[in-house]
């Protein structure tokens, strides 16, 4: 592994920024069929809540909420990336050696929190916050699968997507930054709008998606436009299909941009919840005859 590589030892949660916790909370257990495992963290700053997502991934969801006119939320809120997801929370073993490995990269490190170093969004993070803490994991639920009424059956989180300009050089990123892997990189002549490469994170608990415009008519030229590089869009897979569908109807959530194919012959069907429904984040989810088929 490269020096510079920021070695973390796992992903512990992906963070959420809204105004209203609670609603958040609400939608995520009776929806997405997340439970809280934590009651999280306040000051006079903002407060937290950290929910555990089903399935393997190991991941833990924390609902952000700002406290009083002067929480530094409020301008992620009030900005063209908020509401949504607001920063990628990774375990190290030593936030001194993350730091020297972030400046290895000609990045300076954000932040002077005891025990926790960041890469801000506008400063070496192509438009998304990372966080970089050491100690215990502060997501700490035991692996559950989600046999809950009228959720969507989450049993993965798969990806986050991250659009950008050029998929190749913030892939490239991704290699140097944090020691991930490009496995699959769409043909440069497949007829679409948009560019993909898919990463592989070290811990092999959730991958990345770099996605980069064709053309000026692209939705992520749009996405770019609008709000510059960031997140796009977080997707996770469910166990059935028909379950899903069937509860976002009984939640009266309509989904779009439904599409199913075959990849060597196994079927696979996807589908996106629109940022309104979820509290700011573009939810894609998928379902796959077999494991390991759907990209």
């Amino acid at each position: 592994m490269e020096l510079n590589v920021i070695e973390f030892v796992n992903i512990d949660h992906i963070a959420q920024a809204v105004r209203d916790a609670d609603k958040q909370v609400q939608f995520l257990s009776d929806v997405l069929g997340l439970r809280v495992v934590d009651g999280g963290y306040a000051d006079d700053s903002f407060r937290t809540v950290m929910l555990a997502v089903p399935g393997t991934s190991k991941i833990g969801w924390e609902v952000m909420e700002p406290v009083g006119p002067s929480s530094y939320l409020n301008r992620f809120l009030e900005g063209v990336r908020g509401p949504g997801l607001h920063h990628l929370s990774m375990r190290v073993r030593s936030v001194e050696k993350a730091r020297t490995s972030i400046r290895a990269l000609d990045i300076e490190p954000w932040g002077n929190e005891k025990g926790i170093t960041y890469i801000h969004p506008m400063q070496g993070g192509q438009g998304f916050l990372y966080q970089f803490f050491e100690g215990e994991n502060w997501y700490k639920a035991e692996i559950f699968e989600d046999d809950s009424d009228h959720t969507l059956g989450i049993i993965a989180v798969n990806h986050i997507a991250h659009a950008c300009s050029d998929r190749d050089e913030l892939s490239a990123w991704y290699e140097r930054t944090m020691g991930c892997e490009a496995f699959w990189r769409a043909p440069d002549n497949l007829q679409r709008d948009f560019q993909t490469c898919v990463l592989e994170s070290p811990t092999k608990q959730m991958r990345i998606e770099t996605i980069a415009p064709v053309g000026e008519e692209s939705f992520v030229r749009r996405f770019l436009d609008q709000r510059g590089p960031g997140v796009h869009h977080l997707t996770v897979e469910v166990a059935d299909w028909d379950r899903a569908a069937n509860a976002l109807l009984h939640h009266d959530i309509r989904s779009f941009s439904e599409r199913e194919g075959t990849t060597e012959g196994v079927l696979w069907r996807e589908a996106f919840i629109h940022p309104k429904e979820t509290g700011g984040v573009l939810l894609q989810y998928f379902w796959q005859e077999k494991p390991g088929y759907w990209i």
